[in-house]
């Protein structure tokens, strides 16, 4: 799509688009569906917006799209398409008709662009160069969320498994933690004059939570009216919230009155940003199924009509995070393409806008924040190692696990002698012997894997995987290897595997789909590849069937509780509540049921029993807090009950970017 359209040049509704093509709506609408005619859509509401470009459809009226349509008509490579209304009479525009009308109308975008270019007459910029880059943390923990006032520095910090607040002043002195009393908090944004803070404290994997403002430097903090926001932004003027909530975006005044929805979308909407004059929001739809993400902009005054938002046209890659430069003239945005590499890019304003890359390349980029004119802040991390930890529940101490190996989600064969693993460095599948002899690669990139399965006979793997750009699904392979087989139908996004005793089944839970609500547990038979839904199960997720077959477990997210269906007696009830975890792990006499939890905002692994519902702490993490590294939202269970963890010796740190014209 091309990056940067003059208004007029777009075709806006299918009625322009039927009669650019000459042709009725139906029949545009047909060849759109049918015969792959270009057109794009505002995602949101019932009824999409569709607009097209002229430029496109003329490439695919001389491409394969417009041989196809036009098929019946051999004479199209000397004459235009006719009218349905006279096709009793072939009536046909000539293609010189056709150049020249696309020729009138590009020149006029051209017209307009030129006239503008030539009354601002910026300085021609050939490129961008690096004048410094200055590190200014050192700490070895993994951040996020990163703002500045141009005096300090505020930023999410991963404490064991904790989301804490921190600071640090420019000069790179030692980081200091702000006390909030929230288990977990996530750092929004900073007010223009430096002195508040706009954050959310959530609990476990559901990250979204009330908003609340408090004092840069530490105190009580406030409510901030009645929204829920995964993602939040004061305007330049700190006068409006933008609260960002599944696919709604809300705006509200400072206090949190007079809440009104800006826009509502068929698709989940990410980080929103104002415009340095405080008109305009650009904000991310992510395409969940495709796993990919597109930026649009809406003015202000638009809001409230999803079909006024614009598309950026950014690429498909863009973006990890973006911001507007200090002065308000440039927009920066950071990308990792699909062989993995990071890319900063800022695209200049005004007509003669171009997108320009800035020279960098060192580790993974992923937050941009504006500094002086020509410098940002950067974070940036390093690459990705970790270890297994293995917690002896007898001796209460933990001992290194496969040593040399970047591993988690280990699972076990039913004869306790081999083991599957996903290689955290590029997440791949492996399977080896308990102690990490002879193994093999199982699936290679670019799939990427996640939880693991053996069937009872030990024969067959089961794996959450993903191909570029697809959903998760569930495939087979077999334990020496071969080809994937996916194992159900369907085309909704499938979580880790679980079989049933007999192997005649498996059950999951849907994964990508708390911010559209869809969440639920299903059932998959082998023999069919057929899925039904388990009755009860909407908001569900995480499903794992008990060894001895009686029981399947899962998670609330909304209610953070431990649920349990009866399979004899069909009906789910609450086990367990404050799970705030999301790995479920049945013990092998499924007797007990092993979850990850806070307690007095320290993590903890705990067992439940199946019984009763009694609750006993078996792993207090809090001693791994301090620690070097930062423990994985992931835990296993060895078949003798022992619980493993995976710590990611992972850092993020914060840099000073400046860079010049050249």
């Amino acid at each position: 799509m091309p990056e940067n359209q003059v208004a007029n040049c777009r075709l806006d509704s299918w009625k322009e688009i039927a009669e650019y093509l000459k042709r009725d709506v139906r029949t545009a609408i047909r060849w759109e569906k049918h015969r792959g005619l270009p057109i794009h859509r505002v995602p949101g509401g019932k009824r999409q917006v569709v607009f097209a470009y002229p430029e496109e459809i003329d490439a695919w009226l001389d491409n394969e799209g417009g041989t196809d349509a036009t098929s019946a008509f051999p004479e199209k490579k000397q004459q235009a398409i006719p009218t349905e209304e006279n096709s009793s009479a072939k009536t046909v525009q000539s293609p010189v008709f056709l150049r020249r009308r696309t020729i009138l109308i590009t020149g006029c975008c051209l017209l307009i662009i030129g006239l503008g270019g030539w009354l601002i007459r910026p300085r021609k910029t050939t490129g961008l160069r690096v004048v410094s880059i200055k590190q200014l943390t050192d700490d070895g923990h993994v951040k996020g969320n990163l703002q500045t006032d141009g005096t300090k520095l505020y930023f999410n910090m991963v404490e064991g498994a904790r989301a804490v607040l921190a600071s640090a002043p420019m000069s790179g002195s030692p980081v200091r933690i702000i006390d909030t009393p929230f288990s977990n908090v996530a750092l929004m944004d900073l007010s223009k004059d430096g002195k508040s803070l706009l954050v959310f404290p959530y609990e476990g994997i559901g990250i979204e939570g009330p908003l609340w403002t408090m004092p840069s430097q530490g105190g009580p903090p406030h409510r901030v009216g009645e929204a829920v926001c995964n993602y939040a932004k004061w305007s330049p003027d700190d006068s409006i919230i933008a609260c960002v909530h599944g696919t709604t975006i809300t705006l509200m005044n400072a206090d949190g009155s007079n809440t009104r929805t800006a826009a509502a979308f068929s698709l989940p909407v990410g980080k929103v940003v104002w415009s340095p004059d405080g008109q305009r929001l650009r904000f991310a739809l992510h395409q969940t199924s495709a796993h990919t993400t597109s930026l649009w902009e809406i003015g202000v005054t638009e809001t409230g009509n999803p079909s006024q938002a614009r598309p950026l046209g950014l690429g498909a890659s863009c973006c990890n995070d973006w911001a507007w430069t200090s002065e308000g003239k440039n927009f920066v945005y950071t990308e990792i393409d699909a062989a993995g590499k990071s890319h900063l890019k800022i695209q200049t304003s005004g007509p003669a806008s171009h997108v320009y890359e800035l020279p960098l390349n060192i580790g993974t980029l992923w937050t941009a924040v504006p500094g002086s004119a020509d410098s940002l802040f950067l974070m940036i991390s390093s690459a990705y190692r970790g270890e297994l930890l293995k917690f002896d529940t007898r001796q209460k101490t933990l001992q290194s696990y496969l040593p040399g190996v970047s591993a988690a989600f280990v699972a076990y064969s039913p004869d306790a002698h081999w083991i599957t693993y996903i290689n955290t460095q590029d997440n791949t599948l492996w399977r080896s012997r308990v102690d990490g002899s002879e193994p093999l690669q199982l699936i290679r990139p670019p799939m990427e894997v996640e939880v693991s399965s053996w069937s009872p006979d030990g024969k067959n793997i089961a794996v959450m995987a993903r191909a570029p750009g697809k959903l998760w699904r569930i495939y087979l392979i077999d334990r020496e290897g071969g080809p994937l087989r996916q194992a159900a139908e369907g085309n909704d996004s499938q979580g880790g595997p679980s079989w049933s005793p007999d192997g005649k089944f498996i059950v999951y839970g849907n994964v990508d789909c708390q911010q559209t609500q869809n969440c639920s547990i299903r059932r998959l038979e082998l023999a069919s590849g057929k899925t039904e839904v388990m009755q009860g199960s909407g908001g569900l997720r995480t499903a794992r069937w008990a060894p001895d077959g009686q029981y399947v477990a899962a998670l609330s997210l909304l209610t953070h509780e431990l649920m349990l269906f009866d399979l004899r007696k069909q009906y789910w009830r609450v086990l367990a509540s404050s799970i705030t975890g999301d790995n479920v792990h049945w013990s092998n006499d499924s007797q007990y049921i092993y979850v990850d939890s806070l307690r007095e905002a320290q993590p903890i692994i705990e067992r439940v029993r199946v019984n009763d519902g009694r609750r006993e702490a078996v792993v207090n993490l809090n001693s791994l807090q301090k620690a070097s590294g930062t423990i994985n939202g992931w835990f296993g269970l060895t078949p003798d009950n022992m619980p493993i963890l995976s710590r990611i010796f992972t850092s993020s740190e914060v840099y000073e970017f400046k860079w010049a014209e050249q």
